[in-house]
């Protein structure tokens, strides 16, 4: 047992494993830093507004994005593993495209409603300076993602990892040097700080790029901007229906906050934060499995080999339950401890909401394992359905809601659903493609 073991930690898609697990550890140490500046530095009240805010640009960004997160990991195997390898170039080109026009689009809406949006992306609408910053920063976010999207895909972890890494570790240091934190200087100092990274980051690639053609290795390419166009209609084709996916998935935790915010008022906000925050703070370990497989999915298919896969995704379902298990059990008997660690003293009261919210992790996982595998199997946008049907559920839920632990218990029950969708959509379509 040992030695098997042994045997795929040495092996490619093993140290790769061992690579994204350390460094998502590494990540979530910072989210923990973060968070307890914040909340220690900023009112109850700006600390609700920090966290409404900080969700509604999630959402932005990967609508803006528009689904190039799960199409590059997915495609750019398909094209360097395939039976015919060719260029990415024509590919990427695409994806900055699409996710140029839809970015436009966005944009033009939140200024054309720009008071809804304001009080929807704000939490209050009372800054329009801070309201085109997070615009700003969901676009830089989308970039962010589209860079990681990228590494995916070419299957360098290390610089996946290490990118995501480094921005986390940077956009601590304004929450400590900065002599007063605000939402508008905290999020105008993190703009700047990914934006020059990201721009770092591509600039290191297209430099490669130049000496590698320096050194002779050219991509032949007879037609650029017909084969951009040809790359487009498949990129629009495939990831419009995960740019709904990436809306709903992120409305599932940023709606809640503003719903709250929109009934209840900041306060109660930042202390039903403290439970999703918990939540996604363990939640990223879960998924750095299927970071990795999306793009071995996607090179099983490519070379026939799908029930490899298929057997490697029922290995894993246990081992995410018995850790969900654990974690779950681990924050439930702390939960006051650990609230007044990563938080303040002043959340503690908030036990008994996050104590329900924490058995979200569970369903979650089950989700974050299963969602990859089934967009790099089927061009049916599944997930994009399942979790329509969840935040449909979470909006008619929580309108049936009055107070936090109902709120908690309503976001807990749509986990489960999520979770269960995921599980059922894999054993069934997966048996289409294990016969290859």
């Amino acid at each position: 047992m040992l030695k098997l073991i042994k045997e795929k930690i040495s092996s490619g898609m093993g140290k790769d494993i061992v690579w994204t697990f350390s460094i998502q550890i590494a990540i979530m140490l910072c989210s923990f830093a973060i968070t307890k500046v914040l909340s220690t530095r900023l009112s109850v009240e700006d600390f609700g507004q920090y966290n409404v805010i900080k969700r509604s640009v999630q959402v932005l960004s990967f609508v803006m994005l528009a689904g190039v997160g799960i199409a590059l990991p997915r495609y750019i195997p398909l094209y360097r593993k395939g039976e015919e390898p060719r260029s990415i170039s024509p590919l990427l080109a695409a994806s900055l495209t699409y996710i140029a026009g839809i970015t436009l689009t966005v944009c033009l809406l939140c200024q054309g409603f720009s008071n809804e949006m304001q009080r929807l992306i704000l939490g209050r609408g009372d800054s329009t300076l801070l309201f085109l910053i997070a615009q700003a920063y969901a676009f830089i976010l989308a970039m962010a993602q589209f860079t990681y999207a990228y590494y995916r895909g070419i299957g360098d972890f290390k610089w996946y990892n290490g990118t995501q890494l480094c921005i986390q570790l940077a956009i601590i240091l304004p929450l400590v040097l900065l002599p007063q934190l605000t939402a508008t200087n905290v999020f105008a100092s993190w703009l700047l700080i990914t934006a020059f990274l990201v721009l770092a980051s591509w600039t290191r690639e297209l430099w490669l790029k130049h000496q590698s053609s320096l050194s002779g290795n050219k991509q032949t390419s007879t037609s650029p901007t017909s084969r951009i166009a040809d790359e487009l209609r498949i990129i629009v084709k495939y990831s419009f229906g995960r740019l709904l996916a990436d809306f709903f998935l992120f409305s599932i935790t940023a709606f809640p906050l503003i719903y709250i915010s929109n009934t209840q008022g900041l306060p109660p906000t930042a202390y039903y934060s403290v439970g999703i925050t918990f939540v996604t703070m363990v939640t990223p370990l879960f998924s750095f499995m299927g970071i990795i497989l999306l793009p071995y999915v996607s090179e099983c298919i490519a070379r026939h080999e799908m029930a490899k896969a298929s057997r490697l995704v029922n290995q894993l379902t246990s081992f995410y339950l018995l850790a969900s298990v654990l974690f779950i059990a681990f924050l439930f008997l702390f939960t006051e401890h650990l609230t007044r660690i990563l938080f303040a003293e002043n959340y503690v009261a908030a036990s008994s909401t996050t104590r329900i919210m924490i058995f979200s992790i569970l369903p979650q996982a089950i989700y974050l394992l299963f969602r990859n595998p089934i967009d790099a199997v089927s061009l049916v946008p599944y997930n994009t359905i399942n979790l329509g049907i969840c935040l449909v559920t979470m909006i008619i839920a929580f309108n049936l809601c009055a107070t936090l632990p109902q709120f908690a218990w309503s976001y807990l029950g749509v986990s489960c659903l999520q979770g269960s969708l995921s599980f059922l959509t894999w054993h069934l379509i997966k048996n289409n493609f294990t016969k290859h």
